[in-house]
């Protein structure tokens, strides 16, 4: 698995249970999870250190 396949595949994932065919509400839902799961490692990652 490449790095971009893990990047994205949270939003990969959320959009295969939900069955979204369609490629533009696809795209939408995998970047909004994206966002969402990577900004919260983010900062997850970063609060032991503040």
């Amino acid at each position: 698995m490449s790095p971009l396949q893990l990047f994205l595949l949270p939003g990969n994932l959320l959009s295969d249970a939900l069955h979204i065919a369609d490629p533009d509400s696809r795209t939408m839902l995998r970047i909004l999870v994206n966002m969402l799961v990577w900004n919260l490692v983010a900062v997850l990652a970063v609060l032991p250190f503040i």
